[in-house]
């Protein structure tokens, strides 16, 4: 079987894509078709940072219905959200093609037959539609984008969707991780376009969305790969709609270092599902049967509720 050593790789140690080459030794490939990454492109099961975030957030039955090694899963369904990130992502960090991939619709909705006929040949092609009101916010998050002095420094230029595969020391499932870029030795970048760029929406986000077990996957990658320790990960937010504010955040180290126990701990119930076939949904920690309580916040709205009923029923 073809491996990757049997190519050449250029002075950073990382190998250009092989069309139907399965990665078989620990590697950085570029130019791996994103459809290639998210499916099974190793030689064993691999398992990416997104995967491992809905294990932990969520359950095993979460993942498996949208799993690739699932020949029953759930279809992904693009929403305005998805379309509008992938199509900013292609073009702010500077991948070619873009019209092989997106295109702009001609019709101011898809009412019609002919409007309806037009976008499912598009579709057909493998080519994402996108509406006038999508390219506005592309074109105002671009502008506001470059007048950042840090983006026009390049943090989010070097490495563009390096793609990381390494098995688990532990496990022996591949690990692959792919971050928006890797300007330098030390750092990585993600960009993150979003709703909320104010503190509290933001840090609601990186729990919400896992963000720093992305950063730590992107720590172990870069780690076993290139063997070196990366020491910082940005998150570039900037908003869909106007008026496209910017920000960049660092992610403290101690969340990477919980990030590492979090993906961790997922990774060990994926191995074990692995080998039983069994893909459970979430469960009560007492078990089944066992009691479910509101949160704190809720149980002491109430109580707060109470007595200002209470006062007002004295008045």
């Amino acid at each position: 079987m073809t491996s990757y050593l049997d190519f050449q790789r250029d002075d950073f140690g990382i190998y250009d894509y092989v069309p139907g080459i399965k990665v078989d030794i620990p590697c950085a490939i570029r130019n791996m078709p994103m459809e290639v990454y998210h499916g099974q492109p190793c030689v064993g099961p691999s398992i990416s940072s997104s995967q491992l975030r809905t294990i932990f957030s969520k359950s095993l039955k979460h993942y498996w219905n949208q799993s690739p090694l699932n020949p029953d899963r759930e279809p992904f369904q693009d929403t305005e959200a998805t379309i509008l990130g992938r199509a900013a992502h292609h073009l702010f960090l500077g991948e070619g093609d873009f019209s092989k991939y997106f295109v702009v619709s001609k019709y101011a909705d898809f009412r019609t037959n002919e409007a309806k006929e037009w976008k499912a040949e598009q579709l057909f092609k493998g080519i994402t539609v996108l509406t006038a009101k999508q390219v506005e916010y592309i074109k105002g998050m671009a502008q506001s984008l470059t007048e950042e002095q840090i983006i026009r420094d390049g943090i989010l230029n070097g490495h563009v969707e390096l793609s990381m595969f390494y098995p688990d020391p532990d496990t022996g499932i591949w690990i692959k991780s792919r971050p928006d870029a890797v300007p330098n030795d030390a750092d990585g970048a993600d960009l993150k376009c979003v709703a909320d760029v104010f503190d509290d929406g933001i840090s609601r986000g990186l729990g919400d969305r896992g963000y720093h077990q992305q950063a730590a996957l992107t720590f172990e990658a870069v780690k076993y790969v290139f063997g070196r320790q990366m020491e910082n990960f940005f998150l570039v937010y900037v908003e869909q709609k106007r008026p496209h504010s910017v920000r960049i955040d660092t992610i403290h180290p101690e969340d990477v270092g919980d990030g590492i126990l979090e993906n961790r701990a997922a990774l060990r119930l994926f191995a074990r599902a692995l080998e039983t076939n069994d893909w459970p949904g979430p469960k009560n920690a007492a078990g089944d049967g066992g009691f479910v309580r509101r949160t704190n916040w809720t149980r002491d709205w109430a109580k707060r509720r109470i007595q200002q009923i209470e006062q007002e029923l004295a008045q």
